[in-house]
């Protein structure tokens, strides 16, 4: 598992090599199985492979602009009504599927698209209802680049024993 998580890292260029139907439904089992603040499990998922979905995606802000050109993308969404760790929740679902996409050898890019108003762009894009609220999104295809693999360390200064401590 140290494996994967230390080689996911935030692919930025893909090649043009489709992603199956079966390959997108395991990353999804692995975001399924993520923890849930008071076993609420808030998830909602829509995959987006309609190129003109992606295109209005992508220009919801300046770091969304590479989902236009991702084979799939993968927007994690959470019901607001069900509790107040929505968040949490989604951020923990996402983490699973970018964990589970490396390890098949996939790449993929978190990019932020949390939205409240249900008159956003990320709202009107993919037809959410009003209490539905999109937590992030990421890219998943194959890598045409990847960044080389984190290296584990642990920063002494920022692992604190029974209280913190300034120095």
């Amino acid at each position: 598992m140290l494996e994967a998580i230390k080689n996911r890292r935030s692919v930025r260029f893909y090649r043009d090599q489709p992603v199956t139907d079966e390959q997108i439904e395991e990353v999804l089992k692995a975001g399924f199985c993520a923890p849930s603040g008071h076993a609420a499990y808030p998830w909602h998922v829509v995959v987006v492979r309609d190129q003109c979905v992606k295109d209005k995606l992508a220009v919801v802000h300046k770091w969304s602009k590479l989902l236009a050109r991702v084979p799939v993308v993968l927007v994690v969404c959470v019901d607001r009504t069900q509790q107040d760790l929505w968040i949490e929740d989604g951020a923990a679902f996402m983490q699973n599927m970018l964990i589970q996409a490396t390890d098949m050898g996939l790449g993929t890019c978190w990019v932020m698209m949390r939205e409240e108003d249900p008159n956003g762009p990320v709202h009107c894009a993919l037809e959410l209802p009003d209490h539905i609220a999109p937590v992030a999104a990421t890219a998943i295809g194959y890598g045409a680049r990847y960044p080389g693999p984190h290296e584990p360390v642990l920063p002494q200064d920022k692992v604190h024993l029974n209280r913190f401590l300034s120095k």
